[in-house]
């Protein structure tokens, strides 16, 4: 979070103590010139100004929040029903009660069945982050799903369970984009995300735009029903069964890479940012699909486990990074303070990844 192009300050948590949080946007809004925007980056901001909204009306813009669909869409319960409602199509899942409701699922899709929480940040606490290291864990036998949902349960109680699509990680694809306030979306990008880490359970850490018009249209016509307004991503996963995307989540705020349109003309954040200050843009669609977008730490990685498992050589690895690319996190020349640190903590990352890798071959 350095840079010589902003302040960096540091709030209070907003799930740990929501007045104090909202005391300090205050704060911060006393020294602009005018109401400043915000823009989340995390689930427990959106819940916050979810909440916020009212209360911080004429004090900063925070645009689409305070109806209670953002918040309602960070629990993948309520996300999923809307999917029912909605007919948008979704992976065979459950939110769990018992373990007989989990031998059921099992039954009925005759396959690997994976478990995650309702809530992202369930998975995130500090009781949870010491013993899990990914978004969702795959169960291979009827049994070993009843052992890992009782496994679980203590750590994060809210869970469900969710059939495996089959298919490789680039099967995953993701909308980004940002509705207005009429409800017409303006610029809008899909990008496929070739790898991620941990590998085929984790976040993007290497993602290629492609011009996939019927993805748009679905996932544009859902978040029109829904009566969505703001920045928005949705995850799919093309299933090779039917060759139908299938809904994984709905991010409702502004994501890592969201950013992998600008050089190809979309500029999610900043379309946002005119808007909550009274300059629409006009609907439109990247120049051109060329663009990559990289998280070299994660990246590396993310190749060392692909490697491992005989699913990426190094020289398709390294034949995937020819330009044009975003480097998410290493900005040495326009940002070294920035760089210097996150050049630190990748040197250091990778070299523990590596001795990890050696140690487990």
């Amino acid at each position: 979070m350095r840079s010589r192009h902003g302040t960096k300050v540091i709030c209070a948590s907003p799930s740990a103590d929501l007045d104090a949080f909202a005391a300090d946007l205050r704060k911060i809004a006393s020294f602009c010139r005018e109401e400043p925007f915000i823009l989340p980056v995390s689930d427990d901001y959106v819940v916050a100004l979810d909440k916020l909204a009212p209360s911080l009306k004429g004090i900063v813009r925070c645009h689409g929040f305070g109806s209670g669909l953002r918040t309602r869409l960070t629990s993948k319960r309520h996300t999923f029903a809307l999917a029912d409602k909605m007919d948008f199509p979704r992976p065979a899942t459950i939110f769990i009660e018992n373990a007989n409701q989990l031998r059921a699922l099992w039954d009925r899709v005759n396959g690997p069945v994976l478990i995650k929480p309702e809530f992202s940040l369930d998975w995130r606490t500090p009781k949870a982050k010491e013993k899990i290291d990914a978004k969702a864990i795959t169960a291979n036998s009827r049994d070993e799903l009843v052992s890992l949902y009782e496994w679980l349960r203590p750590i994060a109680p809210r869970l469900m369970a969710q059939e495996v699509i089959p298919g490789p990680d680039a099967n995953l694809i993701y909308w980004a984009g940002f509705v207005g306030a009429d409800g017409r979306v303006r610029g809008r990008v899909v990008g496929r995300k070739l790898r991620v880490y941990p590998i085929h359970l984790g976040s993007a850490c290497f993602v290629q735009m492609v011009d996939m018009p019927e993805v748009e249209r679905h996932c544009e016509d859902f978040l029109s029903k829904i009566g969505y307004r703001g920045i928005c991503g949705i995850e799919l996963k093309i299933d090779p069964r039917d060759n139908v995307g299938k809904l994984i989540e709905v991010n409702a705020r502004f994501g890592l890479w969201d950013d992998i349109g600008v050089p190809a003309g979309v500029d999610i954040a900043e379309e946002a940012i005119l808007s909550a200050f009274g300059q629409e843009t006009a609907p439109h669609r990247p120049r051109h699909f060329r663009q990559k977008w990289l998280h070299v730490e994660r990246d590396l990685g993310a190749f060392l486990k692909y490697r491992a498992e005989g699913s990426l050589s190094i020289g398709e690895w390294l034949s995937s990074l020819k330009p044009p690319i975003i480097v998410n996190d290493l900005p040495l020349l326009t940002d070294w303070p920035y760089g210097r640190h996150n050049l630190w903590n990748l040197m250091s990352n990778v070299s523990r990844k590596v001795v990890s890798a050696k140690s487990s071959a």
